[in-house]
């Protein structure tokens, strides 16, 4: 691992902690909000509000990468944490569901960090090695979201107890672990020189011009955005589910989805490389979906918390091949003058299928509380099915 990797890495485990500490808070508390006006059924409601983070991703990510394309990757990092920082700030102290939206949304604006910090180690790598810098980039973004939620449902349930809000605790604390993260940039993260100067020109809400430029990302693409579609649809309802139907509250999501993303850490850090010696790169994400389908599968049935884990386990070993290993061959299909472009797009796909997965997820559940996991598996699946016709090999 190369030396100006580790301040990098360690800032974006820093802002994913404060990223994930809403994780376990912020289902129960938008269907408290929305029961409380009169909403019988808030299924829709609570996606909404979930979706309208990644729309706002949906429509920036790209910008903030093509930005960092000419102006370079530190100043776009930078801004994009203080955002992050603020949007939790927010989320901590406007007590309403709009509150939550104004919050979602902000955050949404601010999400292209990790889509930039993967841009400069995709600028730092040559090709031989960028499989296993990926690797790491996604293994700090599941170990912020490893002590994330965690800490953020100690957080909300300790905040509760002594009447201050959990939200006002959680949320202040994570906006102080986003702003030492923009420290950690703005002291240890180096900045690059653009090699090529690009104009900016005049661009799309939504520029394709890159997959007409480059077919082979298409498939990689499309097949991302169903992917975290089915992660979408678990994250969405996991808290909603297990309080439902086990009672379980924001300590035990914090514990699982700790589980999952420490699992899927250790998973694209230690062992990717290994196994991709032995697995090609099709066949590695193919079987990666389908560990995630049967996580996703057996999720709704689980009659405990052990059995939880169990489900959490094939599902988190499955996205911690597939997600470095889609990156990587997606970095390699593009120019280094383009690194930036291509992540921010891709993180538009990816969001798109994330924006849908928490609305017809809640709207779903509300039916039947199994339905969205069933989707889920089957949309990897599907997903699995896109690279299964040998286009994409290397």
């Amino acid at each position: 691992m190369k030396v100006r990797e580790l301040p990098l890495l360690f800032a974006i485990f820093i802002d994913l902690v404060g990223f994930g500490m809403a994780f376990p808070d912020i289902q129960t508390r938008a269907e408290g909000y929305f029961r409380a006006e009169g909403v019988q059924n808030p299924g829709a409601l609570i996606g909404l509000l979930l979706s309208s983070y990644f729309v706002t991703q949906i429509l920036v990510s790209p910008k903030w990468g093509s930005l960092s394309d000419r102006i370079g990757r530190k100043p776009v990092l930078l801004i994009c944490t203080v955002l992050s920082a603020l949007s939790m700030i927010a989320y901590a102290l406007i007590p309403t569901w709009w509150g939550i939206l104004f919050a979602r949304l902000l955050a949404g604006f601010a999400a292209a960090n990790v889509v930039v910090a993967q841009a400069y180690i995709a600028d730092t790598t040559t090709e031989a090695d960028r499989q296993q810098s990926m690797g790491r980039v996604s293994a700090a973004i599941s170990l912020g979201l490893v002590a994330g939620p965690a800490i953020g449902g100690h957080l909300a349930e300790w905040g509760d107890l002594q009447g201050v809000g959990g939200h006002v605790t959680m949320g202040l604390v994570a906006a102080g672990a986003s702003a030492m993260a923009c420290l950690w940039i703005a002291f240890g993260v180096k900045h690059l020189p653009v090699t090529e100067v690009r104009k900016p020109g005049a661009r799309k809400a939504i520029d394709l011009t890159l997959l007409k430029d480059l077919p082979a990302l298409r498939v990689l693409f499309i097949t991302s955005a169903i992917g975290w579609f089915a992660l979408a649809c678990l994250e969405g309802t996991f808290g909603r589910l297990i309080h439902a139907k086990l009672g379980y509250g924001p300590r035990e999501f914090g514990w699982i989805f700790s589980y999952e993303s420490l699992l899927g850490a250790f998973v694209a850090w230690f062992l990717i490389d290994g196994i991709r010696r032995r697995i090609k790169p099709a066949p590695l994400v193919r079987m990666g979906y389908f560990l995630q389908a049967l996580g996703l599968g057996l999720t709704p049935f689980a009659p405990g918390l052990g059995a939880l884990f169990i489900a959490s386990t094939f599902y988190a070993f499955g996205a911690g091949v597939t997600n470095p290993t889609l990156n990587s061959l997606c970095s390699d299909a593009t120019p280094e003058s383009r690194q930036g472009e291509m992540f921010g797009l891709l993180q538009a796909f990816r969001s798109f299928g994330f924006m849908l997965g928490p609305l017809l997820g809640g709207i779903l559940f509300d039916w039947k509380m199994e339905a969205p996991y069933l989707i889920a598996a089957i949309a990897a699946i599907v997903a699995a099915g896109m690279l299964g016709r040998g286009k994409v090999t290397s």
